[in-house]
């Protein structure tokens, strides 16, 4: 089979993959590396095949096949990330880092490296990895938010704070990391900060929204089995509301002979009030738990 012949197979699998039909595609790259073993590009391609159905072992070794006929950035990415996926994160790590070695800016190396060392439990390293990625894209949301996170995992509270919020003007609207904001809030003290946020989210975000409006609905023209749900939870409501407020105010009037409430009583109260649709009450009463276990870090809700 001539060259030309072997463009118009490679053509025709480039085709079926843009189509969606992977095994198809996969077959005739194949078939291409059985008359040139050489085509390191189809090698590529039918290791990205592999990859796409989630055979990482094939993935691996078409790679390495590949590899063989010549170094890449790209190819010791790939590999680098079925490495990641298998848990084999050492060989991951000198994976990418070989592929930075041929080109120091490849931003997705950088990234990934970052999230095999928070992985290996090494902060440190992936903080560094982190900011090389934030330095070659100064506006990479994700290096933003894994950074956030990493510094929330390290308990570096003011550099979560800045890097949850530069993710967030990068992102509005994120709510996985404007949930994460809260947390921060509540672990400087910043309750009203916390609060706010979190009424922000259950305004906005899209989940939260359609809870809300699932559960007005089911409300308004309840089925007869939904009726008696409410009907119920009215009744454990009020009951835990009392309760809830006995004990407060018993803990203010002789704080030596009652204690306050705890995290669950406030987070049972939350949950209520979530499916009564009363947000804000629910909200209150999170916060209310936030305050109590970061107060009291050795009493656990649950």
């Amino acid at each position: 089979m001539t060259e030309a012949d072997i463009k118009r197979k490679f053509n025709e699998a480039l085709k079926l993959e843009k189509d969606g039909k992977i095994s198809q595609a996969a077959k005739i790259y194949t078939e291409i590396l059985g008359m040139n073993p050489k085509f390191q590009k189809a090698y590529l391609n039918l290791g990205a095949l592999y990859s796409r159905t989630g055979d990482s072992e094939k993935a691996i070794k078409t790679y390495q096949k590949a590899l063989e006929l010549g170094k890449t950035t790209e190819l010791y990415y790939n590999l680098g990330v079925e490495l990641y996926r298998l848990g084999s994160l050492d060989a991951a790590v000198k994976a990418l880092k070989s592929s930075l070695e041929l080109n120091k800016k490849y931003l997705n190396s950088h990234l990934l490296l970052a999230y095999c060392y928070k992985q290996l439990d090494r902060p440190d390293k992936s903080e560094l990895y982190l900011k090389n990625a934030i330095k070659l894209d100064p506006k990479n949301k994700t290096a933003y938010a894994a950074l956030a996170t990493i510094y929330f995992d390290t308990e570096k509270w003011e550099q979560a704070l800045a890097a949850a919020n530069t993710a967030i003007q990068i992102n509005p609207n994120d709510p996985r990391m404007e949930i994460l904001m809260t947390e921060i809030h509540v672990k400087l003290g910043n309750y009203k900060q916390s609060f706010e946020t979190l009424k922000k989210v259950t305004t906005t975000a899209q989940g939260f929204v359609q809870f809300n409006e699932s559960i007005k609905a089911a409300k308004q023209k309840p089925k007869p089995e939904e009726k008696v749900f409410f009907d119920n939870l009215e009744v454990l409501t009020r009951k835990k509301l009392d309760e809830f407020k006995d004990k407060l105010t018993l803990s203010k009037e002789n704080p030596q002979d009652f204690e306050a409430p705890e995290a669950q009583d406030a987070l049972d109260l939350s949950l209520m009030y979530l499916f009564h649709g009363d947000t804000e009450r629910a909200l209150k009463y999170l916060l209310y738990a936030q305050k109590n276990l970061q107060e009291n870090p050795t009493s656990e809700a649950g």
